[in-house]
């Protein structure tokens, strides 16, 4: 249990920073502390496609894969309400709406491979086992990505970060229809999916 209590308060805390701040520094340095504040407890995945990922290395059963995706909806849920109640106006996840949809995937897949390819290397791989530096590659690639095209596609490359507001505003009763959850449910598992086959070719387990 400690370790989905973990996956919810890592991923609640990381979606109120996204949603409070929108600020690439605040949410690339807050995802660092908060894998350090997680990582020896459940993995500190706070990302359904990075939780995706490790269920492919085996590095996690299915049913705890289910549990932690449960954890980080149910933590992203809870976060974008609390932005609500601070902001009185709901949690918007959405891209540049001059961007085609071509380029808003193609920005939330390359970012997200490169994530979850970051995270497979440092947090799995077997010559860099026991590294101290792993909260800072992971946070940094997060910070980057924002910077590089979150003007773009609104840099998520977490289904979570936008699920979250999603139910959040069912919750508050301003419906759905206007936001854009498919687009950061498609591209981050094609991501995800791209980084694990090209890690599993360089690393067998």
């Amino acid at each position: 249990m400690k370790n989905y209590i973990t996956e919810l308060i890592g991923t609640f805390f990381l979606v109120l920073i996204i949603g409070v701040s929108g600020n690439p520094f605040a949410i690339g340095f807050g995802l660092t502390v908060l894998v350090y504040m997680g990582a020896h407890i459940s993995g500190a995945h706070y990302n359904p496609v990075v939780t995706l990922a490790m269920f492919l290395r085996k590095e996690i059963g299915l049913v705890e894969s289910i549990n932690y995706i449960i954890s980080q909806t149910l933590g992203a849920t809870l976060a974008a309400l609390v932005v609500f109640f601070l902001s009185s106006s709901p949690m918007e996840i959405q891209p540049n709406l001059s961007a085609s949809i071509y380029q808003i995937l193609a920005c939330e897949i390359i970012f997200t491979y490169l994530l979850v390819y970051v995270i497979l290397n440092v947090a799995t791989h077997p010559n860099l086992k026991g590294n101290s530096f792993y909260g800072l590659a992971i946070g940094l690639t997060v910070m980057v990505g924002a910077f590089t095209v979150g003007q773009t596609s609104g840099g998520v490359f977490n289904p979570a970060v936008s699920l979250g507001p999603t139910l959040s505003h069912l919750i508050i009763g301003d419906g759905i229809s206007k936001y854009y959850l498919w687009y950061y449910l498609l591209a981050p598992i094609i991501g995800a999916l791209l980084a694990t086959f090209q890690y599993n070719y360089f690393v067998k387990k």
